[in-house]
């Protein structure tokens, strides 16, 4: 027979004394430890639910007002480029110049404004410039190898610039000043390279030709015209200062080059010349 002693122990059939699990006992308005915990974890898990539905709420609302914190000034701009960038040099006997050709030019970039004054612009600008060369021991000179050879080529810029706005206009035009650093590839097409594997390049009768990827900086000037409230007309010359490309080609010939070279030096100036929109998003 089990003694029950003020229902906190028992007599067991072998004779011994034993505890009572506490968890065990259950009076009117008490709860047993196992429903206490699972209040506790319900409870957690609902005020975890609360707190994210209120964060999410939170964020809603930012990126709702976002554009209207926000202001970036997008432009497209397009105009035309002219690539200084003369060399002479002498191989096998012969006197050879190069040149860079001029060329159209596109710029797509976002601006973000600090104030009224200040703005860090990143721009990607691109378009050909082609590589002529020609042999300067052929009179007259005629357009087509062995005398002259073009070889098609395309600039692409990628550049990091601060923009300063002068606090001033002139008959509406707001000057402003711009430099900063850049990214630059010169690159052969692949009908250059058809090319210089074909006709060669200077004195040898073949050659392979690569881009270049250049560091170099930027400086320039332009115009600001205010359209409307949203749009800018824009008038922008800026040049692309870097050392001088050579097309993957070493100053001296090398068997890897099968005896090309292209021995240029000093610096080259893109002067880009171009046109265009400022779109104005966000907060004004």
């Amino acid at each position: 027979m089990i003694i029950v002693d003020g229902g906190l122990a028992r007599l067991a059939p072998s004779g011994t004394i034993q505890p009572r699990s506490l968890g065990a006992v259950t009076r009117k308005g008490e709860y047993t430890t196992q429903e206490v915990q699972s209040i506790m974890v319900k409870n957690s898990v609902r005020g975890v639910v609360v707190l994210a539905v209120c964060w999410l709420s939170a964020g809603a609302m930012q990126a709702r007002d976002l554009p209207n914190l926000l202001q970036l000034d997008v432009f497209v701009l397009g105009g035309g480029s002219s690539l200084v960038d003369p060399q002479t040099f002498t191989q096998a006997g012969r006197l050879y110049h190069g040149r860079m050709e001029l060329g159209p030019k596109f710029t797509i970039g976002v601006a973000v404004p600090y104030g009224k004054l200040l703005s860090i612009e990143t721009a990607f600008t691109t378009g050909p410039n082609d590589l002529f060369l020609a042999n300067e021991n052929i009179f007259p000179h005629v357009s087509g190898p062995p005398a002259a050879v073009t070889y098609p080529s395309r600039t692409y810029i990628g550049s990091l610039s601060a923009v300063v706005h002068a606090p001033f206009a002139f008959h509406r035009f707001h000057p402003y000043a711009a430099g900063g650093v850049e990214y630059d590839r010169f690159s052969p097409t692949p009908g250059a390279i058809t090319t210089a594997k074909n006709s060669g390049f200077a004195a040898v009768s073949t050659a392979l030709i690569t881009h270049n990827d250049k560091l170099g900086i930027n400086v320039g000037v332009g115009l600001d015209r205010k359209l409307t409230k949203r749009l800018t007309l824009r008038i922008d010359l800026r040049d692309h200062v870097t050392s001088s490309p050579a097309f993957g080609l070493p100053p001296r010939p090398t068997t890897d080059s099968l005896g090309a070279s292209f021995p240029v030096s000093g610096r080259a100036n893109n002067m880009v010349y171009t046109a265009g929109i400022v779109f104005h998003l966000g907060k004004l």
